[in-house]
């Protein structure tokens, strides 16, 4: 947690959860933004209003933004098991084609929700089929859990997924096939 003003925030990834991840990356990578105005907004997020910055010292604010971005964050073991909603849901690092197929149309269309939308694709409920485990509500109502689970569960599952896409995209370019756009 960081102080700003009179307010403790989150600021790492076993503090933040995969929502205000999700958001605050969204915020920072919007190129309708300009530098100062992406923190300006991440914060605003996070519950500064946007005038306690009129009279603010610009060099206290990049200390701030300096210290916002300080993590010493160390990525655990995955968590294979997590309990959410009275239910066991169980995941591993490994990647079946359907699920490869539904990361890879979620990373390309849903780029505000994308690492929930993923972990609902990995965690299989151990009481559901795969017929189940699949349905679009299963997976949204999923993804919703997900996004009130700490981020730091999160690291493992998406540096997983981006070394097999990137895998992937590197073979299918070596052999002159052009992956979709990932």
């Amino acid at each position: 947690m960081i102080q700003v003003f009179d307010q403790e925030l989150p600021n790492k990834m076993d503090e933040l959860t995969i929502e205000q991840f999700e958001k605050i990356s969204q915020i920072l990578n919007n190129p309708d933004f300009d530098n100062i105005e992406r923190y300006v907004e991440m914060f605003k997020y996070l519950g500064i209003k946007e005038e306690l910055w009129d009279d603010y010292p610009f060099s206290k604010f990049v200390e701030l933004i300096k210290e916002f971005n300080l993590n010493s964050f160390t990525p655990s073991e995955a968590v294979t098991t997590v309990e959410m909603d009275g239910y066991t849901y169980e995941a591993q690092l490994k990647l079946s084609v359907k699920e490869t197929k539904l990361i890879e149309k979620i990373v390309n269309t849903k780029p505000n929700h994308y690492l929930s939308d993923i972990m609902a694709i990995m965690f299989k409920r151990t009481d559901l089929s795969n017929t189940e485990h699949f349905t679009d509500a299963h997976l949204k109502y999923k993804a919703k859990l997900f996004r009130t689970q700490k981020a730091e569960l999160c690291v493992p599952y998406i540096v997983f997924v981006t070394d097999k896409i990137a895998e992937y995209a590197q073979a299918n370019t070596t052999q002159g096939v052009e992956p979709s756009q990932s």
